[in-house]
């Protein structure tokens, strides 16, 4: 006689966590994104921080007054949010390429789920991977001020908030390329409206004229995240707090439009 078996809805839980999880570290793109972020964020970051003490004794007084020993660190950040934007398109955009998302939801019926378990394993390893490059970073860049002594340590005021916020920031955009990934469902289309959000509107925004560039732009991802992560920020911007919220904000959106959409329409 055959027993039935009861399956709870922890295991169902952990059994789609591991299916992605599975997904994604056997897919090699995601080791190379990962390592193409943080080649581009230590290396670009440790560049502008040499060239920043090459050219110290050369500096006008109001350069000096603007230098930024944590935000120049960052300045390769932006190539490597690029690459966590993709990470998270792929995710679920190379799904829908290969056919694969049908058997996903034949098996797991509660769509909603997947976006979930999706969002989780890509959000703690971008999360993780995102901090690890950001302390990298950081500490590659202090260590070339450190020849002009224009180096500042964790325990300088804002400066562990800067990191954690630049490691943070690249898992927001790993959540924003999923939120895009599902509702476009196109790698091309979804990177392209990703770097439209992240990257082109904050630039269009701070061309419009004053004081309209400030109250427009506060509310973008890229711009709320610079309050988050700079020494200095910039007038009329919010602060850091209200900016966290706004670039975390962001993701919930994402993650929440992806969970509208999908339920709504064919795989």
């Amino acid at each position: 006689m055959m027993t039935a078996v009861h399956v709870t809805a922890p295991t169902r839980a952990r059994d789609v966590l591991t299916s992605e999880w599975i997904k994604l570290r056997s897919v090699r793109s995601t080791y190379l994104v990962l390592l193409f972020a943080a080649a581009a964020a230590v290396g670009i970051g440790y560049l502008v921080t040499q060239a920043d003490a090459t050219h110290w004794a050369r500096m006008t007084a109001a350069a000096r007054a603007a230098f930024d020993p944590v935000d120049d660190t960052f300045a390769g950040l932006g190539l490597a949010q690029l690459a966590f934007g993709a990470l998270g398109v792929l995710a679920i955009s190379s799904e829908y390429a290969s056919g694969l998302i049908r058997t996903t939801f034949a098996a797991v019926p509660r769509r909603r789920a997947v976006i979930a378990a999706k969002a989780a394993v890509v959000g703690v390893v971008t999360l993780l991977a995102g901090e690890l490059i950001a302390f990298a970073t950081f500490f590659t860049g202090q260590w070339a001020l450190s020849a002009q002594h224009l180096n500042v340590t964790l325990a300088h005021p804002g400066a562990l908030r800067g990191v954690l916020a630049a490691g943070f920031y690249l898992a927001v955009t790993a959540w924003v390329g999923i939120g895009l990934g599902a509702v476009i469902r196109h790698t091309a289309g979804a990177v392209t409206a990703m770097v439209g959000v992240v990257f082109l509107l904050p630039t269009i925004i701070t061309a419009l004229p004053a004081p309209w560039d400030t109250r427009i732009g506060r509310f973008t991802v890229n711009l709320a995240a610079q309050q988050t992560i700079a020494q200095h920020p910039h007038t009329g911007y919010f602060p850091a707090g209200p900016s966290f919220l706004i670039v975390a904000a962001y993701a919930a959106v994402a993650i929440a439009a992806a969970a509208f959409v999908i339920t709504r329409r064919d795989a």
